[in-house]
């Protein structure tokens, strides 16, 4: 399996550590039973006040440090013996969310699994795990578990509600080919929309890195275009406009128990996810998004200012705009592009629809890659709808039929509970806006 140097420099510190720890219990044990054997062989002396007050003054061994997430859910990877390309946790039980209940269970710990070839991945699981795929997948084999893999949905297998360790956990697998199409191109925005997020990152192959960032660039793009024009907007609301893309379009967000209502501001402003937002996209910022603090007109949001709460603001031209509709991904400029294609038709009524067809024919670039295109398409007064449209429409069928094969993969029992569960989360986040919502006079 490839990974990043600094991740295998971080295990090799941590096996370190570890073997130093040992050492220094053995030789508490040593001196110990080299105590009890010298008490044992002299009468019992009475310590004077002086060495009684210095063996008072000695200090106590502090405590070993507190695991790091990273040294606590790298084990879970490490337990695979399939090969793997990329590795995160994500979702409630790595990145604290806020308003989080501090009663029942924990959350279950999410991961996806990125792996060169879905089949030989489950190839090797089912013969390691087979616990975790339910009968029918054992019997029909690793082929099969590849085929509906890849057919139907996002192109995952889920594993759901499975123990490694003191761990409960759900993990996703996906061949990084699928992987990398989703990440550069949005062809579900499944996967591509959860990594919009910040994640904990557990292992990598660097051959994905290009494709993370070029991910991560499409959504702050599609972000500033959906924000109010020429309105100031706080960096709070920039992140949650990035948390909310994929779940513009998912069905789970409008039935009764299927998420909760209030889950992306939960996501932003829980603990430590405002650092991790400014770290996923502060090499972006300063590239071509034009976007800065507001009454700074002198340079780009290049240092963050608060917690969050500071106002930004980017240019209201129509060449801004057109810029941005410019670098999203492919299958969306695509579906954008088709609202405004000059027609036939339009040419018969309009000297300047005749115009525009003329330029397209003349045009080197196919039209959703000419950068005048977009300027044109950024100056019609409903663009950003029909971009919204079109996300939504990206997300909608990969999402329900994902959530339809995830009912599949996890098997009957464990579908029923995990369900049961979502429908109590999203029940007290209900009663909770109930509790919090204004009283009518």
């Amino acid at each position: 399996m490839k990974t990043t140097t600094a991740i295998l420099f971080t295990v090799n510190a941590v096996a370190g550590s570890s073997r130093r720890l040992v050492l220094t219990s053995a030789s508490v044990r040593l001196s110990a039973a080299a105590r009890q054997h010298s008490t044992a062989a002299s009468p019992p002396r009475r310590l004077s006040s002086t060495a009684a007050a210095l063996s008072e003054a000695v200090p106590e061994e502090p405590a070993p440090p507190a695991a790091t997430p990273y040294d606590r859910f790298r084990p879970v990877v490490d337990s695979f013996n399939a090969k793997i390309d990329l590795a995160v946790a994500y979702g409630s039980g790595v990145m604290a969310q806020a308003n989080a209940s501090t009663t029942g269970p924990p959350p279950l710990t999410d991961f996806i699994i990125a792996t060169p070839n879905a089949v030989d991945f489950h190839a090797v699981n089912l013969r390691q795990h087979p616990s975790h795929y339910p009968l029918y997948a054992r019997v029909l084999g690793p082929r099969f578990v590849g085929w509906l893999t890849e057919s139907f949905g996002a192109g995952l297998w889920y594993v759901t509600m499975v123990k490694f360790g003191d761990l409960e956990v759900k993990y996703g697998v996906i061949s990084t080919p699928t992987l990398t199409k989703d990440l550069e191109n949005w062809t579900t925005l499944y996967v591509a929309g959860r990594l919009h997020k910040p994640v904990l990152t557990l292992a990598l192959n660097p051959a994905l890195r290009p494709a993370l960032e070029v991910n991560t660039h499409s959504a702050l793009a599609l972000a500033l275009l959906q924000l109010p024009p020429g309105k100031e907007f706080s960096e709070l609301a920039l992140w949650e406009q990035i948390a909310g893309i994929s779940y513009s379009g998912d069905p789970r967000m409008s039935v009764p128990g299927a998420e909760n209502p209030e889950k992306v501001k939960n996501i932003v402003r829980g603990e430590g996810v405002l650092d991790g937002f400014r770290s996923l996209y502060g090499p972006h910022l300063a590239t071509a998004v034009g976007l800065r603090w507001a009454g700074d007109k002198n340079g780009l949001a290049k240092e963050w200012k608060g917690r969050g709460e500071a106002l930004l603001e980017q240019p209201a031209t129509s060449e801004h705009f057109g810029s941005l509709l410019a670098q999203l991904p492919l299958t969306l400029r695509k579906n954008v592009a088709k609202h405004f294609r000059p027609t036939i038709v339009g040419s018969m009524v309009s000297q300047d629809v005749r115009a525009a067809r003329k330029e397209v024919r003349a045009a080197e670039l196919p039209l959703y890659q000419d950068p005048a295109f977009w300027v044109r398409v950024a100056e019609e007064p409903k663009f950003r709808e029909v971009v919204s449209n079109e996300v939504r429409h990206i997300i909608r069928r990969p999402a329900t039929t994902q959530s339809i094969k995830g009912l599949v993969t996890a098997g009957l029992v464990k579908s029923v509970v995990y369900s049961m569960a979502k429908f109590r989360k999203w029940l007290a986040a209900k009663r909770k806006q109930a509790k919090h919502a204004p009283s009518s006079p």
